[in-house]
């Protein structure tokens, strides 16, 4: 139901976007589309093109459902009961977007590597438990999963904020994601040094051979 009242919105937009039209998503994503189309018979997609560095085009696809606004039009609709207001909403992705520019979880990259290279170094090359090796930095990035900004330090950065439920849990839920990310990211590096470290330590153990 939402996707046809949005396309039926995008249609009164245009049918075929301009140059740089700016996408924002409900996760805080945003895109300079240098194009847009419509695909499905539906409109329950967009095709989008983005510039590359290199001056030639992606191509992305997105659902409809996905999309916040295109330039200055909302396409957003809440059409169940419980859903956000247009009003919450907005403010919603203005917290998401606001933690994914500005949210900076270097911590995380720290950590993550810092558990992943250490437990692969220590238990797998000093001990030799390979599945201790492996699990604790599984056990770590799980915990980590639950980590998200306290709703205290959030509005000390963001006093224009304070009494705004919605731009704190959109804050909180981008900057939980962005958590993750980094401390998977680092989790996984860090664990294919510390893999080629333990390696490079039993390469160079001595083993002595005790004659009668």
């Amino acid at each position: 139901m939402r996707h046809i009242i949005s396309a039926i919105i995008f249609l009164l937009i245009s049918a075929i976007t301009f140059s740089q039209t700016k996408l924002s998503l409900l996760d805080g994503t945003q895109y300079n589309a240098k194009e847009y189309t419509f695909f499905n018979d539906n409109g329950s997609s967009m095709e989008i093109k983005l510039e590359k560095k290199n001056g030639k085009l992606k191509t992305k696809y997105i659902d409809i459902n996905e999309i916040w606004s295109v330039g200055d039009s909302v396409v957003y609709i809440p059409t169940q009961e419980g859903e956000y207001s247009v009003e919450d909403m907005r403010d919603v992705v203005i917290g998401k977007q606001t933690a994914k520019k500005e949210f900076n979880a270097w911590w995380a990259y720290a950590g993550g590597f810092a558990v992943g290279a250490g437990s692969i170094i220590y238990f797998g090359g000093y001990r030799n438990q390979p599945l201790l090796s492996l699990a604790i930095p599984i056990a770590y990035a799980t915990g980590i999963s639950f980590t998200r900004p306290t709703k205290r330090g959030i509005i000390k950065r963001y006093p224009e904020y304070r009494d705004n439920e919605c731009f704190v849990y959109g804050y909180k839920n981008r900057a939980n994601k962005k958590i993750f990310t980094n401390t998977i990211i680092s989790t996984l590096g860090g664990m294919v040094v510390g893999g080629i470290v333990s390696l490079a330590i039993k390469g160079n153990e001595t083993t002595y051979i005790v004659r009668p």
